[in-house]
């Protein structure tokens, strides 16, 4: 008897041994499936992110020439859409982002960042709140932006500054916007995003046509 119940623990170790390996192996072969199918995963993701994040590039776009400026006398264009307006000035003294040999040029969105209604610019002296500024001003609902010092919120709902324009003047004096800064122009969400790429993005057969 004692030699049968020995056979028959002997049979219980290995038959233990034998669940253990099954159970080891099945857990290897789960790891591996998770493994291989990430790697395929990640492999598809390789294939598919070019084509579906590709971001355009932000278009040139020549606005005019120095020698067409003058003092606190603003020219619109639309940019980077042809349905977002801009104003560029040149306010006669070094500001924050200035360019042009005084750094005094500067361009900033018209859509006000409130409810999108068209901002106008008050030079200096003529904005009885603020008299010693020029002021990007928004009629709908009193909203004021320092034209000085990059449209930052002076007043007003406004809850962002408005975008800047990147400007860029080359060597004959042809003045080019080439990007914005943020935050991203009113209308294109999220709000407040400094993902300005995003206006490009939402509406890409309306990007003004490059110059540059």
């Amino acid at each position: 008897m004692a030699e049968e119940g020995g056979v028959f623990k002997k049979n219980k170790d290995k038959e233990k041994e034998v669940d253990e390996g099954r159970r080891t192996f099945l857990k290897t072969l789960a790891v591996s499936s998770v493994i291989l199918a990430s790697a395929d995963l990640l492999s598809i993701l390789r294939v598919l992110g070019p084509a579906k994040l590709k971001i355009p590039k932000w278009p040139k776009l020549k606005i005019c020439n120095v020698k067409d400026l003058k003092p606190k006398v603003p020219v619109e264009f639309n940019y980077p859409l042809t349905i977002t307006p801009n104003l560029l000035i040149k306010l006669g003294k070094k500001v924050p982002g200035g360019v042009g040999l005084d750094q005094d040029i500067v361009a900033y969105s018209r859509l006000c960042q409130h409810l999108g209604c068209i901002v106008e610019f008050l030079p200096e002296g003529k904005c009885d709140k603020y008299p010693d500024r020029d002021i990007l001003y928004c009629p709908c609902h009193a909203g004021y932006y320092d034209a000085d010092d990059k449209a930052k919120v002076l007043a007003g709902p406004p809850p962002y500054p408005l975008p800047q324009v990147i400007l860029d003047v080359d060597e004959n004096g042809d003045i080019y916007a080439v990007k914005m800064g943020p935050p991203v122009i009113y209308g294109v969400t999220p709000k407040g995003s400094d993902e300005v790429w995003r206006d490009l993005l939402l509406a890409p057969t309306k990007i003004v046509k490059g110059t540059g």
